[in-house]
């Protein structure tokens, strides 16, 4: 007889890679479905939010510092929907494709990153579409420095990556935590770094805003675009170590979630 081999580590990368993409395209199609726009929602549905945000507030908001309401919300909305929209997709993710389970290959955890992923890949692909359209229509100019301003978006996809676990993890584990996930998520509106730039908010409460690492990463990207066109704050040590204990407590959590639902 011959011994039976054992996937190397690569190999079984590999194949939990194919598992979540089988199961993210599984999930657009159950979600944007074939037929009219079909795909095209994965796009035109944030984009509808995005501008319709940036048309209501360019009406009611006068220029803040030189920046048009229009320019300041086209490259700063887009930002939220990573952990708004991926908060709402991933809250009980395992709990409704649990049928998904008996396929041996497929683990509790690729379902979490599926879902991540159609949701982080949509508010990246709204961002790459609108943003050059809103550069040659003259609403927004080009970044002062794209480096800068590629980093404090990672930042920004870093946070929410570890925000969206820790959610989705305790909406599993709590039902107060799944009854009341959207009210925490209006509640951060105000403290997310969109709608109001840090250079507005008189000290000491800058200072105690700061603490809240999505503000510094939404800072540093528009440190990044705006320049020197806009006052900005941040901490970068401060916010890349909050970044990764909330990732790793959001991996613990996810994980101890799991064993729950597997043995409920």
């Amino acid at each position: 007889m011959r011994a039976s081999t054992q996937p190397t580590f690569w190999q079984q990368l590999r194949l939990q890679g194919r598992m979540i993409w089988a199961l993210t395209l599984r999930e657009t199609v159950t979600r944007f479905g074939r037929e009219g726009l079909g795909m095209l929602w994965f796009i035109a549905e944030p984009a509808m939010f995005v501008v319709g945000v940036m048309i209501i507030f360019s009406i009611i908001e006068p220029n803040v510092g030189g920046v048009t309401p229009a320019e300041y919300l086209a490259v700063s909305y887009p930002t939220l929907l990573f952990w708004r929209n991926g908060t709402g997709r991933v809250t009980k993710a395992i709990e409704g494709n649990r049928s998904l389970l008996h396929h041996q290959p497929i683990r509790p955890m690729d379902i979490i990153y599926a879902r991540i992923l159609l949701e982080f890949g949509s508010s990246v692909g709204v961002f790459l579409v609108l943003y050059p359209i809103f550069v040659a229509v003259g609403i927004c100019e080009w970044p002062a420095n794209a480096f800068e301003m590629v980093i404090g978006y990672l930042l920004i996809i870093w946070f929410s990556f570890g925000f969206v676990l820790t959610m989705a993890g305790l909406a599993e584990l709590s039902e107060t935590v799944e009854k009341t996930s959207h009210i925490i998520l209006y509640l951060m509106l105000p403290f997310s770094g969109v709608f109001l730039p840090a250079f507005l908010v008189p000290e000491p409460y800058r200072t105690y805003l700061l603490y809240f690492p999505l503000v510094d990463c939404v800072e540093y990207f528009h440190h990044g675009y705006f320049g020197s066109r806009m006052l900005t704050y941040y901490h970068l040590d401060y916010t890349l170590a909050v970044n990764l204990a909330l990732t790793l407590f959001g991996l613990a959590i996810s994980g101890v979630a799991i064993k729950r639902v597997q043995t409920a």
